[in-house]
Parts: structure tokens; sequence; C-alpha cells
């Protein structure tokens, strides 16, 4: 878990002591019929002893309005005695140590003013009352404080659950006891959440929740029995409608409330009740409910948290091989240092010279110089002659040596250069296997639909279309995503699939693109809305009885977004198609096999590294555009120049980069565009001549038929300015427009 900032802390500490204030006000002021219970004291045995203080300023300025003040000195003693137990236990609090907290309170203010003799027959009910509330009712505040404090949305486990539904019951009871003329303000949230949850959890859910708000009504005090108790059968009706529109969820709801309302004999208090659901359901009808719900809340299962478990394996395992890679990387480069620092004219020196009887005449007067000579003599090639000091004795033993050390050393530098390839592509290796288990974290780690899956599993079995898996995922702030795994020799139409998903899910899709690896295939479709991306291209060979050396690809990955791609292999004819093909290929199954660009290019690059032993290379040019945002994030690898028409502005994206396959580290230029509709981009291969770039950018700027452009600018880019054809040429060209 990050650490937060000191200034988000001072802020959540700000916002805490205030909500704690408020929250001291609200329970001190609500009476559950007509009964006065110490809420505030369970509030501030569960919360941090400085937001313990504000619950007891909130509750003692809500008595003083309220007169009670005097009235109830066993609740307030019970508070401030809560207030000074949680200073004294420090400011970690567990559940169990928030109920023992509370029930001590309890137990001591009773004990005071039982041994002073003033308790009453009322103030007696107050204590058995405290007695079996307050430590219940701190163990279920402090255990949702406790989910909190994870962030937003607030995920809800199993064990969580009924402390969660005791609190809420407690705060709808709460604020039912604050009223402003005829709107009461805890049955308006009341309606407001039951349909709510209708929406989201079906009739399930729909159930739950106004079983909990009968539970509130009945501690508030209300004389409507009978619609109290029809207020479970709203909410398995609207649940019952869940898949449907939202105003029919509001009528049946409406319409069962209204029967029991009736059943009371159409009194004051029944008529005031079904009056505030429906004020509760017109705003359950003006605001997004279900979308607000799933931003603030969500079920953490059993699944979910083996997938967060995965994804901390995954990124363990990454990290672990990232230390093994820079520990060997280390070892390697100290290795190569050292074999780098040893002079290999010395040891020829201690070995002929060593041995020569006049060493001393030679190297007292002019051993720098020797030396000097030695190291030159060592620098040069096998073929070219030494120059040996005039007057040595061994001059012959000193150019055999001399020329045994060289081609040992030449020997020696090849098994080094290959000593070093080898490690680099290992590195690379460990590098690409680093991202691989990274990012098959963060997949394993997407929270998908559990709800929305099930409805499109079950339409899927309803029109008997053969599948292997299939899953929908709502991330937050994009469109939906379906993911449909078949059989590869199972084709079904996706025209046909969408409107099957669109009729489970009740959500519109679009069909994106079929993916194939082994023998399944992977259709995907998205929600409508965002952006549609249409492609064209158009491509020549510079040769008519050759194939082009380009390669052009379009397609999706498993996130929706749009890929355009060219490689140029090297030359022209069959073998810079090869080349081409190899890095298209390869790329387009590395992305889709859920891989991020870079990751797969240098993976692709070892590819082209050992393919062969000749010289071999094709560039890369990518172009992901993202449907949600329309932002285009190019990647190039010696590549030809890219064209953006953004509106009647027409620019070129350009830089020197080297293309696949010539060096170890594949290293790309990057920039991110933001586009909008109507906006067009343009990717050229290297074929393009200088000369052609005004006649090109005017083109692009005119305008016009996508298909039209590319075939224009194509046949008049494959040509010199003297109508000769120059190189292969392909232009592949994209159009932002509303889905």
């Amino acid at each position: 878990m990050k650490k937060n900032s000191p200034e988000r802390e001072r802020f959540l500490c700000i916002t805490g002591v205030l909500f704690s204030a408020a929250a001291g006000c609200l329970l001190s002021a609500a009476s559950f019929r007509g009964m006065r219970l110490p809420l505030s004291t369970a509030l501030a045995a569960a919360v941090s002893p400085v937001n313990g203080v504000a619950v007891l300023a909130g509750s003692i300025f809500t008595y003083a309005l309220t007169g009670i003040l005097v009235r109830q000195p066993v609740i307030i003693c019970m508070l401030v005695l809560a207030v000074l137990l949680r200073w004294v236990t420090g400011t970690q609090c567990t559940p169990r140590g928030a109920a023992l907290t509370g029930g001590l309170a309890a137990a001591l203010s009773a004990g005071i003013f039982a041994a002073a003799g003033l308790l009453g027959s009322g103030s007696i009910l107050t204590c058995i009352s405290a007695a079996l509330t307050v430590p219940l009712l701190a163990f279920c505040i402090s255990a949702v404080i406790r989910c909190t404090t994870r962030g937003c949305p607030v995920c809800i486990s199993r064990a969580d659950a009924l402390p969660c539904a005791i609190c809420l019951t407690v705060l709808l009871a709460a604020i039912s006891s604050a009223q402003f003329f005829m709107f009461r303000f805890g049955v308006i949230c009341m309606g407001f959440l039951i349909l709510t949850a209708s929406k989201r959890y079906a009739g399930t859910g729909g159930t739950f929740t106004a079983s909990l708000a009968v539970c509130a009504l009945l501690l508030s005090g209300t004389d409507a029995a009978c619609f109290a108790a029809m207020l479970p059968a709203a909410g398995l009706a609207a649940g019952a409608c869940s898949e449907k529109r939202n105003a029919l969820l509001y009528v049946m709801m409406q319409t069962v409330c209204g029967i029991g309302a009736w059943l009371c004999g159409w009194t004051q208090e029944a008529a005031s009740l079904w009056v505030n659901i429906m004020l509760g359901g017109l705003l359950f009808l003006c605001l997004p409910a279900v979308k607000l719900l799933d931003m603030l809340f969500c079920w953490q299962d059993a699944e979910s948290a083996l997938a967060e478990l995965t994804t901390v394996r995954m990124e363990f395992m990454s990290h672990a091989l990232t230390g093994v890679r820079k520990s060997a990387e280390r070892i390697a480069n100290m290795l190569d240092a050292r074999e780098h620092a040893k002079d290999p004219s010395v040891g020829v020196q201690e070995r002929v010279c060593g041995k020569c009887r006049s060493k001393a005449t030679c190297w007292e007067g002019s051993g720098e110089e020797i030396r000097t000579r030695f190291r030159n003599m060592a620098q040069t090639g096998l073929a070219e002659p030494l120059c040996i000091p005039e007057g040595c004795l061994r001059a012959e033993q000193l150019t055999e040596e001399f020329t045994r050390m060289k081609r040992r050393n030449a020997a020696s530098r090849a098994l080094s250069a290959r000593l070093h390839e080898s490690q680099m592509m290992l590195f690379s290796q460990m590098r690409i296997t680093e991202e691989l288990l990274r990012r098959a974290g963060q997949r394993s780690g997407k929270q998908y639909s559990r709800e929305l899956t099930q409805y499109l599993t079950a339409g899927l079995e309803k029109y008997g279309i053969p599948y292997i898996a299939a899953a929908v995922s709502e991330p937050r702030g994009k469109r939906l995503l379906v993911e449909f795994y078949a059989p590869e020799d199972s084709a079904p139409d996706p025209d046909m699939l969408a409107e099957c998903i669109t009729d489970a899910v009740k959500t519109p899709v679009i069909y994106c693109g079929t993916e194939h690896a082994g023998e399944a295939q992977r259709l995907l479709f998205r929600g409508t809305g965002g952006y549609a991306v249409s492609t064209a291209a158009a491509q020549c060979a510079v040769h008519e009885d050759e194939p082009c050396g380009d390669s052009w690809d379009t397609f999706s990955d498993s996130d929706g977004a749009v890929y355009l791609v060219i490689s140029d292999g090297m030359g022209s004819g069959k073998h810079a198609a090869v080349d081409s093909r190899i890095v298209i290929s390869n790329f387009r199954q590395l992305v889709q096999s859920g891989m991020d660009c870079e990751a797969a290019a240098r993976m692709i690059n070892a590819i082209m590294l050992t393919k062969s032993g000749d010289e071999r290379f094709a560039t890369l040019d990518v172009a992901r555009i993202c449907t949600d945002t329309a932002a285009v994030t190019l990647y190039k690898y010696g590549a030809g120049p890219t064209l953006i028409r953004h509106g009647e502005r027409v620019t070129v994206c350009q830089a020197a980069t080297n293309p696949i396959g010539i060096l170890p580290q594949a290293e790309p230029y990057t920039t991110v565009l933001k586009l909008e509709r109507g906006d067009m981009l343009f990717l050229l291969s290297d074929g393009l001549d200088d000369a052609l770039y005004p006649f090109v950018r005017q083109r692009v700027a005119q305008g016009g038929d996508l298909q039209t452009l590319t075939h224009a600018v194509c046949a008049k880019a494959q040509r010199d300015a003297y109508g000769i054809p120059r190189d292969d040429v392909t232009v592949l060209a994209a159009n932002i427009d509303f889905a």
C-alpha cells in the first residue's frame, strides 16, 4: 500500500474530525421509539481518540440544543468515559477492542451512578440497553471503518457483511428521526437504496435492502407496520424487473408500496412513508445510481482475493528475476573490466626479455620507450611488420611470441564477442520474461462483472452458441468490454453474436475484431460510444514481378485499442517481404497476448538478431489508437514519416531511430497525440522522396475519401521527381469518428 503524502494525511485527518462531529450530532439527536440510546458512545469507542473528542463535542452540542443535557447524565458520562478510555488505549483499535471499550464505558458509568444512588427507573433501563447495544455497535462501526481505510471503492467481504448491515440499519433509523415538514430524509434514502440494490443485484439485493429498511422503520417507531411489511415485497418486485428500464422498477415498487399504504387504511403515517419512498425513487431516476454504487462499494469475494494474490505473486516473481539479472550483469561487467585491464605486451616482455642477458642494458636507459614500443607492437595486426628495437638479441623469438600472442588474443576476442553476444541475448530474454510476468499479473488482477458475465453465459446457452469461456468487464471510466473465446473450428457470426450479447447484458455492443491462438479464437466486443476507427491502405512494389518488401496490418488488443502497423524489410523483393512479415505477425501475436508494444518489439528484435548469420533487419512503425479517448501513441523503429491531419492543419512526425534486428537493444521514438473527430492519420514506409512532401501534405490537407487518398499518395510517393520507381511504398491511413 502506498504511503499517503503529508498533505493528504492532513486532509484525511480534518475530514475525519468534521465527519465525526457531524455523526455525533446526528446520533445524539436520534430516538428509538421515544428512547435515547448511547449511539455516540459506540461511535466514540470505535474511532481514533482525536475523532472521539469531535464526537463528544458534537454530541454535547446536540444535547444542549435539545435540552436533555441535564436529563441524561448517564449517557453523557458513558460518552466521556469512552473518549478517555480511547486516549488510554491508543490510536490503534480493533473491532474487539472497540467493543471492549464501549462495554467498559457503559459498565463504569452505571457503577458510578449506582454507587452515588442516582439511578432511577429510567436510568436503569438506559444502562441495560447500553450494555446490550454499545459493545455490538462499537464492534460493527470499527469493522466498517476498517473497510473504508482500504480506499475507494470500499471492498466488503463476507466477514464484513453483517457489521455493514447493522450499521446501515442503525444509520437509516437515526436519519429517519430527522424530519423537515413532510420530508423524512431516512425514508427517502430507503427508497433510493432499495431501487439501486434492485437494479444492481436483482431480487436478492432489493429484498435484502428492503428488509434492512423495515428494521430501521421499526426502530424509528413507525405506526405503519403493514406498510413496512410490504417493503421486502416491493424490493422483490423491483428486482424482478432489474433488466428493464429504471422507470418500470420505479412503477413496480410504488405499486406495491401503495398497496401497503392501502392495507394500513391510508393513515397519515402510511401516506407520509409512501410519499417519501416515492421521492427516493425519483432521486433514483435522476441520478446514475448504479454507477455511484460501483464507485463507492464493491463486493470482495474469494475469486477477487485470489486474483489479487496472483497479481502479487506474478510481480514478486518479476522482481526476483530482475534481481537475478542485475546480479549477473554486474558480475559480467566486473569480469570484462578485469580482462581489459591486463596489458598483453607485459607477458611477452616477461617471457622473452626476462631470459635475455642484455635485459639490464636495454631496459635501464630507455625502459619507458621500449615499453611504449612493445605496446604498439601488441596493437598491430597479424599481417603488419613489427618494429623490433635495434640491437635486440632475440628478435626472432620476440616476433614469434608476438605472433603467437596476437593469434591467441584474436581467438580470445572472438570467444569474448560470442560470449558477450550470448550474455546480451540472455539478459534481453530475461527482461522480456520480466515484462511478461508483470503484464500477466496485471491481467490476472483485472476485475470482471460476475453478474453481467452470468447474464452473458446464460444468453449464450439459451441461443445454443458454442464457447469455451466468456467474460464481461466494466473498466472504470471506460466502455463495457466483452471477451468471447470459442474453438477454432467454430466460427460464430460476429453480428449475430453482438445481437446476442446486447440482449444478454442489456447494453449495445459493437464487434472489434477476432484473434487466433492455438486451437482457440477470441472475439472482442465493446459498448457503444467512444470513437470508431476506419482504416484504408495502399501498397506498390518497386518491381512489378517481385513481391512488395513492406507489410502492414490492423488489429485490436484485449483492451479494444486499434493498432496500425507497417514494417519495411531491408531492400526489396521476397527476402525483404519475409523479414517484414516476420516482424508484423510476431508483433500482432505478442500484443494480442497482453504484452505492451515496447516489450513486444524487444522480443522481436532478439528473434531478428538470431534469425540467420546474414544482416537482416526491418523497420517497425506502430500507431496505437485508444477508442475511448482518441489518444494516439506512436512507436517508431527506423520507420518512415507519419502525417497527422488535425482539423485543417497537417503535421509530420519523424525521428531517426534504428530498425529492428541491428542492435541488441531496440529503443523507439515514442510520442502521444490527442486526436478528435474527423482527424486523419497516415503511416508511410520509408520509400517517400523528400521532394514529394509538399504534394503529399497538400493532398492530405484536402481530405476526402480515405481509400482514394491512400491510393493517390502511394502512387505519387512511389516515384521520384523524374517518375522512376525508387522503392517499395506502403500507405496506411486511419480516420477518427464517433462510434
